[in-house]
């Protein structure tokens, strides 16, 4: 019985290995060829050309990556001109990246900036980021590092779709120096997509307060922002107060359209004698109607407020001093 049995093991073996054989030189003799190994005296398929081909390709790119693993670059950015005049808050941005960086043995071979770039702008629109992304495509780094996540952008879509073209497109994870996620793991990114959607609200927030508070101090007569028009210039408590020497140009320009004088006639004598428009332009028409009709030389404010599809229009005595009091428009 237990001759009956080896014969039949070795019977299938041997119809095994010649079905094998069958298969192998029936496969190679068409259009996909199979390499074989014999190891242990059984034959092993490694693929095909194309098979090996890929893996010698992705050994390629994980050679490439290797090499990079360790270089990071730095983003930087504010959204106010005034930090980014005073460089305060690119310096510390700065500070801390350098920082990390040395802590976690990054070769960090740029820092790049956005200076006076608001976060709610896109990421691809802003001339750093896209300096950034030249690097990544460049496969010069392969980590990202930015003082928040929030100097990506403020608006969760925008931010989340960065770090995912980032990470999908040129293999390069986005790391925060002072917030410890890892948008390498999908619980990272989880996080990372709720932080940014905890600052497009802080966004909002202050958006919708600087908008009240803009609004109240209209309905109070002060003045709620914007350029100092000519003849006036911001006071020390953010209202206005008389620039003597441009009000003078005010009360000309008023005087001479209370003698019949035409707007053009009036921007033509103003350009003769030099004198400038408050951005030191020439004059014309439309600049001295727009003079003419601003209603804070007769000491009023005026100010259409829209909000979530509403509309608020303010006209009120204002707080400042008028320019024109006494004469004729």
């Amino acid at each position: 019985m237990a001759r009956a049995h080896s014969a039949n093991r070795e019977t299938h073996n041997l119809v095994s290995n010649v079905a094998l054989q069958h298969w192998s030189v029936a496969v190679s003799s068409g259009s996909y060829k199979v390499s074989r190994e014999f190891i242990n005296g059984q034959v092993m398929a490694t693929g095909s050309k194309r098979v090996q081909r890929l893996k010698r390709q992705a050994t390629v790119v994980e050679t490439a990556r290797a090499a990079v693993a360790s270089k990071a670059v730095g983003y930087i950015r504010v959204s106010s001109e005034e930090q980014a005049a005073s460089g305060f808050g690119l310096s510390t941005q700065e500070e801390a990246i350098r920082a990390f960086a040395k802590s976690q043995g990054y070769d960090l071979v740029a820092l790049v900036s956005d200076p006076a770039v608001s976060g709610a702008t896109r990421p691809a629109e802003r001339e750093g980021f896209r300096r950034v992304v030249d690097l990544a495509s460049e496969r010069a780094f392969s980590v990202l590092l930015v003082w928040k996540f929030d100097r990506l952008a403020r608006q969760i879509v925008y931010a989340v779709t960065a770090a995912n073209d980032l990470q999908e497109q040129h293999g390069v994870q986005l790391r925060s120096v002072t917030e410890p996620i890892d948008t390498a793991t999908p619980m990272g990114r989880t996080v990372f997509a709720i932080l940014a959607g905890m600052a497009e609200q802080e966004r909002q927030v202050i958006t919708e307060r600087t908008f009240l508070g803009r609004r109240e101090k209209a309905t109070r007569g002060g003045y709620a922002g914007g350029a100092a028009p000519l003849g006036y210039q911001r006071d020390r408590e953010g209202g206005l107060s008389v620039d003597a020497e441009n009000a003078e140009t005010v009360r000309r320009i008023f005087a001479m359209k209370g003698e019949g004088a035409k707007l053009q006639a009036i921007a033509t004598a103003l350009n003769a004698d030099g004198v400038p428009t408050r951005r030191g332009g020439k004059w014309w028409p439309a600049t001295v109607r727009y003079v003419l009709d601003n209603p804070k030389y007769r000491g009023q404010v005026e100010y259409l407020f829209r909000w979530n599809g509403s509309e608020t229009h303010v006209v009120r005595a204002g707080s400042h001093s008028p320019i024109i009091a006494g004469i004729a428009e």
